[in-house]
């Protein structure tokens, strides 16, 4: 069932004593998730939710937003010579 383009209903999980939980099967396939690969918890404090992603989809992340910067910075700097100019 699928509440939004993005978002599906992928499975129940349940919490043991430890707070461990198991991600299910077809969410790991689909996720590519072997044993013993770490994931990175999120909390989304508005809607009170938890999502998992890979170390590899936080680092893909990190490169984009370094990237967005450095051509953000690129463009001030930019900027600045054209003001110098005038």
């Amino acid at each position: 069932m699928s509440f939004h383009n993005h978002f599906s209903l992928a499975g129940t999980v349940t919490v043991d004593a430890k707070g461990k939980v198991v991600v299910p099967a077809e969410v790991r396939k689909q996720m590519g998730i072997e044993p013993g690969d770490k994931l990175i918890a999120l909390y989304l404090d508005d809607k009170q939710t938890i999502a998992f992603i890979t170390e590899e989809q936080a680092q893909e992340y990190v490169d984009k937003m370094g990237q967005r910067y450095t051509n953000f910075k690129q463009s001030i700097d930019s900027l600045e010579v054209n003001v110098d100019l005038c």
